[in-house]
């Protein structure tokens, strides 16, 4: 039995499909034509109908409004991904905006009320200075003070002042030391004390202080500053000099010149003009290292400022570019003392030193402690004794028989007169003719006899003139401490004699070019040997070499040996070379009885 599904399908696809396609025309208002001419199609075109099931008709869309639209169709799907990504890129610049708005918010918000709620109370406890009820120290002080660069952890120290500050009187007595002084620092030897803060901090260098200068003092606390920062966070400073200075500048290797009167500094001259004057240049004298002194009275005096206010806010300003084992108040109570301390109760010393060469160091100093614990002395009679012994007279000579230059002569020996330390023991402030002629005898008359300083150089006047009466003037008024009045007593060849006295043995000599003239110290020695060994031999020349700089001005004549008789020989070779001072000094590095620094009085002649 067999089918012909193909008859049953055709009758299916006639008759069935027929009426349902002739139904669904009818109910869509259309009926079917042929693609071209518009008529119907006929039962021939059945197949194309089927082939063509999609046409390109179906896919025109007139007139879609309903819901259903956005949710089927390819366009709307288009759209909706295009404004799902518009409105993704809004949200994200306005979610960015919020952020940028809140964060300053945040930071100056937080401010605001900060300082608004807040500030007072944060800034009385933790920033401002508590002020103490007294600026004044109220009790004796030793301490060191050292100027470096910006970095104290690892400091580079250009200044060193050890200040001993006396209630008692209020006043401070400042030693100034250059930085390459050779001391035994603890635990470490033989070292320059300036290195000593690099390797230990200011701890070590007080303690090698307190075993090095001899004083058997103990150092109450330490200041160290960074000078450049300090300077410049103030605005500068004033610095009074008294002499021209062409100073170097260590950065780019050029200068600046200090003018003498006030000159207005920043911080990098001030760290330089610290630089320059810490021993470091063998052509500035030893002496000059007290301008670090100046220097940093002149910081002090601009952190305290004009009055308390000024003060708490200069050093709230600068605090953190200080390093002290010092309190705040302490500091402040050091600062407003220091500044207010009379000029002549601010004294500065430079601390005596020979300087040598060591390799890799260049110039290094010895130091010479003798005599400093007598001038730190605490107690009063000691240091006015120290002080009183070394203060300089003001004399005034004059002419009372005639002789032509005779108080000219006098006041060029009393110049050439000075102490130990170098000072000049008298300051000639005139040098003219009295009332008359008629002077029979020499006249010293003083005018400051309450002084035992100036008593003393009287009686020194009459040993040195050979002649003269003290007398007191108390109720004439004198712009000097004492008047000389040359009489006929008076012989002139008396203040220059010396009284010969024989030496034992040979004295060993050294030269030291003290000038920078080529040659100079080998002709000196020459002429020396010349002179004394013409009979036999006195003197040896151990030595002849450059002194530690080229800036003496005079010469100096140093006696190392207290042998009887070396006194006069020493004046001998003033005479011998017409120009020179003598001095004594107890450090002696090369072992020789008298050393000669030729200086500028000598090669002037």
């Amino acid at each position: 039995m067999s089918f012909d599904y193909r008859d049953d399908d055709d009758d299916y696809r006639d008759d069935d499909y027929d009426r349902e396609d002739d139904t669904f025309k009818r109910d869509n208002g259309y009926e079917e034509r042929e693609p071209e001419t518009g008529e119907d199609a006929g039962p021939g075109d059945k197949k194309d109908f089927d082939d063509d099931f999609f046409k390109d008709e179906d896919f025109e869309f007139t007139d879609y409004s309903g819901e259903d639209a956005e949710d089927t169709g390819y366009r709307s799907r288009k759209i909706r991904e295009k404004r799902k990504r518009r409105k993704l890129i809004y949200t994200s610049f306005a979610i960015l905006l919020i952020i940028v708005l809140v964060a300053a918010g945040i930071v100056f918000g937080y401010r605001w009320v900060k300082n608004r709620f807040f500030s007072t109370a944060e800034i009385a406890e933790e920033e401002r200075i508590s002020v103490p009820e007294s600026l004044e120290l109220d009790q004796d002080l030793n301490i060191v003070l050292a100027g470096s660069g910006e970095d104290l952890l690892e400091p580079e120290v250009n200044s060193i002042i050890f200040t001993s500050y006396y209630s008692a009187g209020n006043e401070t007595r400042s030693l100034c030391l250059p930085v390459k002084t050779l001391m035994d620092v603890p635990g470490i030897g033989a070292e320059l004390i300036g290195r000593s803060v690099e390797i230990g901090g200011m701890d070590l260098l007080g303690l090698t202080l307190e075993n090095g200068l001899g004083m058997d003092m103990q150092i109450d606390g330490y200041i160290m500053m960074d000078v450049a920062g300090i300077v410049n966070k103030l605005g500068g400073i004033e610095l009074q000099v008294d002499q021209a200075y062409v100073i170097n500048n260590y950065t780019d290797s050029t200068t600046f010149n200090l003018e003498p009167g006030p000159n207005l500094l920043d911080g990098s001259q001030v760290l330089n003009i610290l630089k320059y004057f810490s021993g470091i240049e063998r052509d500035i004298p030893l002496k000059d290292i007290k301008m670090q002194k100046k220097v940093m009275d002149a910081i002090i005096d601009r952190i305290a400022g004009e009055d308390e206010e000024s003060l708490t806010g200069n050093l709230n300003q600068v605090r953190d570019l200080i390093d002290s084992d010092l309190s705040l108040e302490e500091l402040l109570k050091l600062v407003s003392t220091f500044a207010g301390i009379p000029p002549e109760k601010n004294m500065a010393y430079t601390l005596e030193a020979s300087s040598t060469e060591l390799e890799g160091e260049g110039i290094v100093y010895l130091p010479d402690v003798a005599g400093l614990s007598d001038l730190f002395s605490k107690e009063e009679d000691v240091r006015e004794e120290v002080v009183e012994a070394e203060r300089t007279v003001d004399v005034v000579i004059l002419n009372g028989v005639g002789t032509p230059g005779i108080a000219a002569e006098l006041s060029d020996t009393l110049g050439e007169q000075v102490f130990e330390s170098g000072k000049k023991k008298f300051s000639i402030l005139e040098v003219g003719n009295a009332d008359n002629f008629n002077y029979a005898s020499t006249q010293i008359i003083v005018y400051s006899s309450g002084e035992s300083a100036v008593m003393n150089s009287a009686n020194e006047l009459k040993e040195i003139l050979g002649a003269g009466d003290i007398t007191t003037g108390e109720d004439e008024i004198a712009s000097s401490d004492i008047v000389i009045i040359l009489g006929a007593d008076y012989n002139p060849g008396t203040a220059a004699e010396t009284e010969p006295l024989e030496v034992s043995g040979i004295i060993d000599v050294a030269v030291l070019n003290g000038v920078g003239v080529a040659g100079i110290a080998k002709s000196t020695s020459e002429e020396l040997e010349e002179h004394f060994n013409a009979d036999r031999k006195i003197i040896e020349i151990v030595k002849v070499w450059d002194a530690d700089n080229y800036n003496y001005t005079q010469t100096e004549i140093i006696i190392y040996s207290d042998e009887a008789g070396m006194e006069a020989f020493a004046q001998q070779i003033k005479d011998m070379m017409g120009a020179g001072v003598i001095k004594k000094s107890d450090n002696n590095i090369y072992n020789e009885d008298i050393t000669v620094i030729i200086g500028s009085d000598y090669t002037s002649q």
